[in-house]
C-alpha cells in the first residue's frame, strides 16, 4: 500500500468560530453544503486538471471511453461509508474526491497488479497540487462564508 499523505493546516481556529457562528440556529448540514462542500469541490479543480493530463490515453484504442474521460470531482458531507475509509476522519465536515470510474483498468493503473507496475496518476496529481488546493480552499472559504451569511441576513434570518 502507498504511503499516506498527511497535510497539517494551521490557523483554522478563526474559521471554525465563523462556521459555528454561522450555523448557530440553522441546520449545520445546509451551512456546510453551501460553504465547505462548495469550497472543497472548487479547490480540487487543479487536481482534476492534473489527473486528466496524467491519465493514460490509448490513441489506438477502439473503445469509446478512456480512463481520463471518467475522471470527476465529488464533494459532499461524509456519509457512514466514507467514514470507513482510512482517509476520512470521524470529525471531517466535508470531503472532496477526484476519482476515476472504478474498474480493473483504473485500479491496475493506480495500484498495479501481478503483471503491471503501478503508474499512479491520481495520487501524484494530489501530491503535486497540495499547495494549490489549500490556497484555493482558503480563497473560496473567504468568499463563500461572508456571501452565505449575507444571504441568510437578506432572507431576514438573523
Amino acid at each position: 500500500m502507498a504511503d499516506k499523505i498527511t497535510v497539517e493546516l494551521e490557523g483554522f481556529q478563526g474559521f471554525e468560530e465563523q462556521i459555528q457562528a454561522l450555523a448557530e440556529g440553522y441546520r449545520s448540514d445546509l451551512v456546510a453544503r453551501n460553504t465547505l462542500v462548495k469550497a472543497c469541490r472548487t479547490a480540487m479543480i487543479p487536481v482534476l486538471n492534473s489527473a486528466i493530463t496524467r491519465a493514460p490515453y490509448d490513441e489506438e484504442s477502439d473503445g469509446p471511453i478512456h480512463l481520463r474521460d471518467t475522471l470527476r470531482i465529488d464533494g459532499r458531507i461524509p456519509n457512514e461509508k466514507d467514514k470507513l475509509s482510512e482517509y476520512v476522519n470521524e470529525t471531517d465536515s466535508a470531503i472532496a474526491v477526484v476519482s476515476a470510474k472504478k474498474s480493473a483498468v483504473s485500479l491496475s493503473q493506480e495500484f498495479g497488479n501481478a503483471r503491471t507496475a503501478a503508474q499512479p496518476f491520481l495520487r501524484v496529481s494530489l501530491e503535486s497540487n497540495i499547495k494549490n488546493v489549500t490556497d484555493a480552499l482558503k480563497y473560496e472559504l473567504s468568499f463563500l462564508i461572508p456571501e452565505y451569511a449575507r444571504k441568510l441576513r437578506k432572507r431576514g434570518i438573523k
